[in-house]
């Protein structure tokens, strides 16, 4: 039985979250576990909120601590139910030390960690990809389930293939974990310049490994820029679909030029990132 691990903020639920790890611990028959990130340095309130006339108000304190308190308990309550309706093997944990570290630190002991791309730890409104989010894609332990705001089941999974061993570690990590539960449609795609040949990169070693987990499977060539290109394909996908993608980011310094591939896509569209990449 394979371990997944969903994390919540408990101050800001997201309920997509809880919906995909329930699904996905019910079509895997894996243990669920809900780590809720209490890091008791991120509170919902704001220092100014405790100012008055007279200074800090430590009665105004209390009730905010109090407040956060019962904001997390409810959330981990409300996963407690949902499981237990669904028969789920789960349990719970409270991590109370600072998010990113712990998040991380239980990503060593996980097969597949369910994170909502909204996800922040921070008071203050970002972009996505936020900060914490950007760390916690480059530095987990393991594989990552990006989950979309709005819930829905794939019907189709879709492998970005680039020829280089992260496209393919992520194709891995994803059978070895899916294969046996799910039989629909698989697509892999790979894009390559105008001037090149339409030939799949590694064409016989990669359809012979795909032949020992998947079937029904179609391979697609594209031409032009990655970016543009599989979006604009995927535009006319009618099924619902899980995006495999290898290594997340680039060094730093490239990104300044150019963003990644998953943050076009999560940009792009409302559906779940399958990301796994090789240390």
């Amino acid at each position: 039985m394979n371990k997944i691990i969903a994390a919540f903020d408990g101050l800001k639920p997201i309920e997509p979250t809880s919906d995909y790890a329930v699904y996905l611990s019910t079509l895997l028959k894996s243990h669920l576990t809900g780590v809720f990130l209490d890091d008791h340095s991120y509170t919902s309130y704001k220092i100014y909120d405790l100012v008055f006339d007279q200074g800090v108000s430590e009665k105004k304190l209390h009730q905010l601590k109090d407040s956060d308190n019962h904001k997390r308990k409810a959330s981990a309550n409300d996963f407690n139910q949902i499981c237990k309706e669904k028969r789920l093997s789960f349990n719970i944990h409270h991590d109370k030390n600072i998010a990113l570290s712990e998040l991380l630190h239980e990503s060593i002991f996980a097969d597949l960690l369910i994170l909502n791309k909204s996800t922040t730890f921070n008071h203050h409104e970002e972009k996505y990809p936020s900060r914490f989010l950007q760390d916690v894609l480059s530095n987990a332990q393991c594989p990552v389930f990006l989950t979309p705001n709005e819930f829905k089941e794939f019907q189709k999974v879709i492998f970005l293939f680039d020829g280089k061993t992260s496209s393919v570690y992520a194709l891995k990590m994803f059978a070895y974990l899916m294969s046996p539960h799910i039989n629909m449609p698989i697509e892999v795609i790979s894009v390559k310049p105008m001037e090149d040949n339409t030939h799949l990169p590694e064409n016989k070693l990669l359809k012979e490994l795909m032949k020992r987990h998947f079937s029904n499977i179609n391979f697609t060539i594209l031409k032009g820029i990655p970016e543009i290109e599989i979006i604009k394909h995927l535009q006319n996908e009618s099924l619902s679909f899980v995006t495999v993608i290898g290594a997340y980011r680039r060094s730093m310094l490239s990104r300044w030029f150019r963003s990644s591939m998953a943050d076009a896509l999560v940009n792009a569209y409302e559906m779940p990132l399958f990301i796994a990449h090789n240390k």
